[in-house]
């Protein structure tokens, strides 16, 4: 199974995203072995805020040789592309960790450092569903790759 760490700022609020996450990490466990890292959100301005969210995240980013920003400016790929991306970095044998942001997204350093991002869509959307998506199109990815008839 391959190892994917995902970083998350903040816990789901709501039952229903908490349950679909969970189902989703479920469907996963066949293909992957995730690492689940919530970090608390930070409190104060918001640029306070996201610098020490930043250092939180970096914290575990240790060894990951291919960090990933879930964030707006990234490309967007459709879910074929995903998994080829995907693929060609197990392929490769690179540890990957892919981290979603609080409310306010990243802190200007860390996007500058880490050089691979995502976009899941030009839409914003409240992080809870952001969670579930990727997750979702992780699950979707893993079964693309291995010619399961998921993804239609």
């Amino acid at each position: 199974m391959y190892p994917i760490r995902f970083i998350t700022i903040g816990r789901p609020k709501l039952g229903a995203c908490r349950e679909l996450e969970t189902h989703y990490g479920g469907l996963l466990k066949t293909y992957a072995r995730m690492d689940l890292v919530e970090i608390p959100e930070a409190k104060g301005s918001p640029e306070r805020q996201l610098k020490e969210e930043a250092a939180r995240i970096r914290q575990h980013l240790g060894g990951i040789r291919c960090p990933v920003l879930l964030d707006a400016g990234g490309p967007a790929r459709g879910s074929e592309a995903f998994a080829k991306w995907l693929g060609e970095r197990m392929d490769r044998g690179e540890s990957l960790a892919f981290a979603v942001g609080s409310s306010h997204g990243f802190d200007s350093e860390l996007k500058s450092e880490v050089r691979e991002k995502l976009s899941l869509s030009p839409m914003t959307f409240p992080h809870d569903l952001s969670r579930i998506m990727f997750l979702e199109q992780l699950y979707r990815a893993f079964t693309i790759l291995k010619g399961k008839t998921y993804h239609k």
